[in-house]
């Protein structure tokens, strides 16, 4: 029996999932007048849990209901203090400590500030995107496998939405392993004469039915919690008595109806997951690599950009700069744009004369050897102070768009792609290929539109006004929409700054008071006068960073 909610985290100067030794046998103690109660966060059935405070430090603490406890019980209790303080993952809320002190038995874990995911999810006015949710989806995953994976393993018995925690970085982290059991790999194990321990709603039917479980009985808790991420509803809301629910669980195999949107990937998903039969369901490991592919269907809807995310950087929400940008240049010679097609061993003069930045760097990074065979063409490139090709603008208007600093890390630091960032391009200027002419389209798009002085690109209502502020009527810009995919028109009228958005769907084309465009620059210039468009506003980064004087040969596309 345990008496307590096992709380686990990973030592940030350790390895993630690295078991650590300790020079003492016992449990990490913590004195009963070293830990301040504070309010109250939540009421389990195994105990109070309050805001605290401990060595001045803001943590979470569980006063235990239970507190008169005989030898035995007190010495099953520390030993689980002593296993589970011992346990470390980043999806895992952290353990720091407890006081064995019969009449002061408590739990100290480290305190998350958004609360549980169950109440996140239920409260629509917090806006998650379904990106976000899968990504949660899999951080329980990820924790939840590094638990299955222990030795002697630990099965939860009561996963469930209120017992995933959530940071201020939206990460999850389990909680709650007050029913937690301790098994050997592959021991089969059935719940005592008080019945079955859990929450019903989350239970795998071979639980609710008192038959032998195993640790699939939390993956098919798994499968509800990723309905509910789904959705944002609860579950089985439908049953008023537990007799028809267990009845329709497990002898009718009823489970909630997977709304008719949803993406397939993520209806196999679920559906494999709360299967009847506990063998056929799929292991932690292998719903994480299901969860790696749906997180990659939800961030890019381009089939291209898709499918170069699967097969270069699955497991990434993000990849250096340089390394995607050979993967993407790989994408599109591949459809047959050979701008960037790379040097052969021993190429000529006039091929090295004739070579853009991109393949001049690509060739210099082979060998030093390499590099000395083009070195003459990049002095002569700095001393004739060159403009960049119209193929290296085309590579930076791209960096601009999804290439950024590692937030926390100084200027300076390799830039990154994320996914999210990336899919979100697409949307805007996508597709990557048109495939009714099975060209390459992307980069020319971009560069197209970049280049007008008119685009401003991400900047938000307020910033869009201050830059309008005082200009003559008729002058506008155009910036992203905050719908993705969508642009704004922000103009100076006779009385006032508007903002009109321009309609887009990728591959549907533009569209602005029923005026269509396969083309957004075509749409702006067909509907300038009718709109009122009269002159561009100035103090675009865009335009200024691709053509002002400085904007000449320096190795900006792959730094």
């Amino acid at each position: 029996f345990f008496f307590f909610n096992r709380m686990m985290y990973t030592n940030t100067s350790q390895v993630p999932g690295t078991m650590l030794e300790t020079p003492h046998s016992g449990p990490p103690e913590i004195g009963s007048q070293e830990i301040e109660t504070l309010s109250v966060l939540g009421d389990g059935s195994f105990g109070i849990v309050r805001k605290g405070r401990c060595r001045a430090k803001d943590v979470a603490v569980k006063v235990l209901h239970q507190q008169n406890l005989d030898e035995k019980a007190l010495q099953s209790f520390r030993k689980e203090v002593e296993i589970v303080s011992k346990i470390f993952h980043p999806n895992i809320v952290l353990f720091m400590g407890a006081c064995t002190i019969p009449g002061s038995m408590m739990i100290v874990t480290e305190l998350m500030p958004k609360g549980d995911l169950e109440s996140i999810l239920q409260d629509k006015s917090i806006h998650l995107g379904l990106l976000t949710r899968m990504k949660m989806a899999k951080d329980a995953a990820l924790g939840m496998a590094w638990l299955h994976g222990s030795n002697p393993q630990f099965i939860h018995r009561d996963f469930k939405t209120s017992n995933l925690l959530v940071d201020e970085n939206n990460r999850i982290k389990i909680c709650d392993f007050g029913l937690s059991q301790i098994k050997q790999q592959g021991e089969k194990l059935l719940d005592g004469k008080e019945g079955a321990r859990g929450t019903p709603l989350w239970m795998a039917p071979e639980v609710l039915e008192g038959r032998e479980f195993s640790e699939k009985a939390d993956i098919y808790s798994f499968g509800v919690v990723l309905w509910e991420i789904l959705t944002r509803e609860e579950p089985f809301r439908e049953f008023d008595t537990f007799e028809e629910f267990r009845e329709s669980v497990c002898f009718r195999h009823y489970r909630p109806q997977i709304p008719e949107n949803t993406h397939p990937s993520v209806q196999r998903l679920i559906e494999c997951c709360w299967q009847a039969n506990p063998e056929h369901r799929p292991s932690f490991p292998e719903i994480i690599t299901a969860l790696d592919h749906i997180i990659v269907d939800c961030a890019i809807s381009d089939e291209i950009g898709r499918r170069l995310w699967k097969e270069r950087f699955l497991n990434s929400e993000y990849v250096p700069w340089r390394l995607f940008l050979e993967s993407f240049i790989d994408v599109i010679d591949f459809y047959g744009d050979s701008t960037y097609q790379t040097l052969p061993e021993m190429p000529s003069a006039d091929a090295i004369h004739a070579a853009n930045e991109y393949v001049l760097f690509e060739f210099s990074e082979r060998s030093p050897q390499h590099s000395a065979i083009v070195n003459d063409e990049y002095i002569r490139r700095q001393n004739a102070r060159m403009q960049p090709s119209e193929a290296d603008l085309k590579l930076k208007c791209l960096k601009m768009l999804i290439a950024e600093t590692p937030k926390g890390e100084a200027q300076g630091t390799e830039q990154v792609v994320h996914i999210e960032q990336f899919g979100n391009m697409l949307v805007w200027f996508g597709p990557i290929v048109d495939f009714t002419t099975r060209k390459v389209v992307l980069l020319d798009t971009i560069y197209n539109v970049l280049s007008k002085p008119w685009f401003h690109g991400d900047i938000g209502q307020l910033e869009a006004e201050n830059r309008l502020a005082k200009r003559d009527v008729g002058t506008f810009l155009i910036r992203f929409s905050s719908i993705v995919g969508c642009f704004t028109i922000s103009k100076v009228c006779d009385r006032a700054l508007t903002h009109q958005r321009i309609l887009h769907h990728p591959g549907q084309g533009f569209s602005i008071n029923h005026r269509f465009s396969n083309n957004l620059v075509q749409l702006v210039e067909s509907q300038a006068l009718e709109l009122g468009l009269l002159a561009s506003c100035p103090g675009s980064r865009y335009l200024g960073e691709l053509f002002n004087d400085q904007a000449m040969y320096s190795g900006y596309v792959l730094s």
